[in-house]
């Protein structure tokens, strides 16, 4: 079947909705490089589940994403960001930047790692527009992606630092929303049906099969990847078992909620912890 050019409508909108530390960033740039799919420029797109949100998010940030942009390379012209800041929260606007863009890939779309706190009205509505939605969730053991967010974010130097969890967390409950694998997924199960959502373990991304399931999930061929680029990495911090505990502690019922839910799927670490 050939695609009008530039037609949304026969193509699958891929939307990748997290988890945060959890190889989105890696993910996003191996769609950019596969030739049947248009990722955004902009990885992180911000679109989508911003009514509670401040009413200058994401658009501020996003100016002085731009400003900085200039000032480092002035002779260009950043197009990708002006059209995201004229965008604002126009659903038309979002569409013509992807038709404007695209050319003969049957699949486009972005990873906006926040997109997993979305809920069902807001998954609802992205379905309506887009009806061949396709979504990828990426779970990683929850002691290992929140110790990794929280270093990556500087709310911890090292290790010896977690006794400060409980506090941190009271501090900024979006942490422990942005755990909340069971939320999520019980909200993608409402809006879509099972074909249309891949989860995919961190644990078992970086490799040839974990790629060729995801290209074969997008219904694209397979494309080779690159296994030892990383991207966004948190320095490397062991934790001892005690302070493993800690996180365990916040986080058991996401381990149990994933470890009923896929069974033989999850990866033994997440087993281990909870053992």
């Amino acid at each position: 079947m050939s695609i009008k050019m530039n037609d949304l409508d026969d193509r699958t909108f891929l939307l990748g909705v997290g988890a945060q530390k959890a190889g989105t960033s890696w993910l996003y740039r191996y769609f950019l490089t596969h030739p049947e799919i248009y990722m955004s420029p902009i990885k992180e797109m911000h679109f989508f589940g911003n009514k509670s949100r401040a009413k200058s998010w994401p658009i501020s940030a996003f100016r002085r994403k731009l400003r900085d942009r200039l000032e480092l390379h002035p002779q260009k012209n950043h197009s990708a960001l002006r059209d995201r800041i004229k965008m604002k929260d126009d659903i038309s606007k979002y569409m013509d930047f992807f038709k404007s863009r695209i050319r003969e890939e049957t699949v486009f779309g972005e990873i906006t790692p926040i997109y997993c706190e979305l809920d069902i009205n807001e998954l609802s509505y992205i379905k309506s527009k887009f009806p061949s939605t396709k979504v990828i969730f990426i779970l990683r053991n929850p002691a290992d992606r929140l110790w990794s967010q929280m270093r990556f974010n500087g709310d911890f130097k090292n290790a010896a630092d977690v006794s400060k969890l409980p506090e941190i967390i009271h501090k900024k409950p979006s942490y422990l929303s942005r755990s909340n694998y069971s939320a999520t997924i019980q909200n993608l199960q409402q809006i879509f049906i099972p074909e249309n959502v891949h989860y995919e373990f961190y644990e078992n991304l970086f490799c040839t099969d974990g790629i060729t399931k995801m290209c074969s999930f997008l219904s694209v061929g397979f494309h080779p990847a690159k296994f030892d680029a990383m991207y966004n990495v948190s320095a490397k911090a062991p934790l001892s078992f005690e302070q493993r505990q800690i996180f365990v502690t916040f986080l058991r019922e996401q381990y149990e909620f994933v470890i009923d839910k896929f069974g033989d799927r999850v990866p033994e670490s997440w087993k281990v912890d909870v053992s």
